[in-house]
């Protein structure tokens, strides 16, 4: 459930280039917080009461803090922001409900054998793409065919995805390499499953500037860096939606701009993580707070040797010692009052979290980070001297340095060095790094983390690794396989706190706090209540833009 609050007053290898695309838009979280902002109030009233019947025209102004390079979900990396712009125009096979479960979007149901290796899948009969084309088996297969081969799914999917079959018309069978329960929540429900047009696929490239789907909107214009627009779908497979003439996503600035922009009505509402935007507005504004999706931490490299150097926080006592040092709730608090502390990949209060006493996380401790400084001395001969890395950015340079104070209290000596974005990812694909400010996790079902954690993505120094800090062991990848092949929730469930408690037994992420990502939307924006159902501060589709509707005056 996301909170609900009123405002008070006021150099790459060619291979690597690929792997840069699926990973870019994992650092979208790191950057998009102001550590100088001030204090979040309570919510103290319902700022989603009925206000009657929707209204039908308008075109709704939504603020976003940056794009994409192009809008094919299979090439191009998506923040967070840009899966809301994409989900105005394209759409997923299946949604997911308030708990986190799949539901029917364009498919209308889904049947797997009983070894979960291969899915039959009913398709809606009476929905069409932008172009006229009809969403049938045979689009759906093509789609599916695509994400095996595209640039940046076919990373890490050519390998799971097998043969694709249209038994009729509305039926399309997808046929597994391997038992996959998950499906329906980590494919047909995430960024894979949404549906383009065929004809995108033979486009000028690849339709990523001028994107066909079935959504509630239709594509017209875009100004890279700028503005895109898109109409009314008049067509549209929901009846009575979309209540709007058009969206207009505006390119906006920091959280100043953010602000003026709300309150000048230049926009009507903002996606953002700077809790200075929610400062700065009225209290008549609407805001919807998903501060718990994306877990921030600091990631280590867990190889021996980085360029034939040893690698200190390939020591287990090293990374106790930074985790002892590092005062997250500090952190924390240094952003904004009510901002997550994490010590997961899931918040305790969703159905795959768990209470921090039981994760086996350690706690900051100042004089026990000491000990572990010592420990590692002892084992090693050397002090503990660590470099943390992260992209360029004053809001990223206050963090580290607030991070380099703690560590150095405990006598770790930090050397902080900062990089352009793409050469960043670089370095961590190849495991260039010691320590980094790097965002893995924030999707709604522990399955679509498999592959940052998985064995078979960790493959050494040098190499291409999708699993950053190359850290496994056999123990959390038998629950990775157990997670991904049961449709049994307490088996699930089971399996990936085994992998926490894997993760934070050996200190391999430094957990720091949760991007605080909001909504924020003048009085006359209406609709949000699904929005306030499912959290949106990750990748997923977001399905509920075609229920906004903006009221007169």
């Amino acid at each position: 459930m996301i909170e609900t609050a009123p405002r008070g007053a006021p150099r790459p290898h060619v291979a690597t280039l690929a792997v840069l695309a699926l990973v870019a838009l994992l650092a979208a979280g790191c950057a998009g917080v102001d550590p100088s902002a001030s204090n979040v109030a309570d919510a103290t009233s319902d700022t989603l009461a009925d206000v009657g019947p929707p209204q039908q025209g308008g075109t709704l102004a939504i603020g976003i803090g940056g794009e994409t390079p192009g809008w094919n979900p299979h090439d191009n990396q998506w923040s967070q922001v840009s899966s809301m712009v994409g989900s105005s125009m394209i759409e997923p096979l299946a949604a997911l409900d308030e708990d986190l479960n799949p539901v029917a979007w364009l498919a209308t149901g889904w049947t797997p054998t009983e070894a979960f290796d291969s899915w039959t899948i009913e398709l809606r009969a009476d929905v069409r793409f932008h172009d006229g084309s009809a969403l049938d088996a045979a689009a759906v297969k093509a789609n599916f065919d695509d994400i095996k081969t595209a640039p940046l799914t076919g990373i890490v999917w050519k390998g799971i995805l097998g043969e694709v079959t249209v038994l009729a018309p509305t039926t399309v069978r997808i046929d597994l390499n391997q038992p996959f329960a998950a499906f329906p929540t980590s494919m047909l429900a995430a960024q894979t499953g949404m549906m383009m047009a065929p004809a995108m696929f033979a486009a000028e490239k690849r339709g990523s500037a001028s994107p066909i789907g079935t959504g509630p909107f239709v594509f017209d214009s875009w100004v890279q860096g700028s503005e895109l627009e898109a109409t009314r779908n008049a067509d549209y497979w929901q009846e009575g939606l979309p209540h709007l003439d058009g969206v207009a996503f505006k390119v906006l600035g920091d959280s100043a701009a953010q602000a003026a922009a709300l309150q000048a009505e230049d926009v009507d509402l903002v996606f953002t993580s700077a809790i200075a935007t929610i400062e700065q507005v009225p209290d008549t504004f609407t805001v919807l707070k998903d501060w718990a999706s994306e877990p921030g931490m600091l990631i280590t490299n867990t190889l021996p040797e980085i360029d034939g150097s040893p690698n200190p926080v390939a020591n287990l006592h090293a990374r106790l010692a930074l985790a002892r040092a590092t005062d997250r709730r500090a952190l924390a608090e240094s952003v904004g009052e009510g901002v997550e502390s994490p010590t997961s990949p899931f918040p305790p209060e969703s159905k795959w979290g768990m209470a921090s006493e039981d994760n086996g996380y350690v706690e900051f401790d100042l004089e026990q980070a000491k000990a572990e400084v010592a420990a590692y001395e002892q084992d090693t001969g050397r002090p503990l001297a660590v470099t943390l890395s992260a992209p360029t950015g004053a809001d990223v340079a206050k963090l580290l340095q607030l991070v380099q104070s703690q560590w150095a209290e405990a006598g770790i000596q930090t050397e902080l060095d900062t990089m352009e974005g793409t050469t960043f990812i670089t370095d961590v694909v190849a495991g260039r790094y010691q320590v980094a400010l790097f965002n893995i996790y924030g999707s709604p079902d522990p399955d679509q983390n498999f592959h940052f954690l998985s064995a078979e993505n960790a493959n050494g120094p040098g190499a291409i690794s999708i699993n950053f800090t190359q850290f496994t062991t056999p123990t959390m990848d038998d629950a990775l396989v157990r997670g991904r092949e049961s449709a049994d929730f307490q088996v699930r469930k089971e399996a990936y706190d085994t992998v926490v408690r894997e993760i934070n037994a050996a200190a391999v992420n430094i957990w720091t706090f949760s991007t605080p990502y909001s909504l924020v939307a003048s009085p006359r924006v209406h609709g949000l209540e699904r929005a306030a159902e499912v959290p949106f501060g990750n990748y997923q589709p977001k399905t509920w833009l075609g229920d906004l509707w903006l009221s007169a005056g």
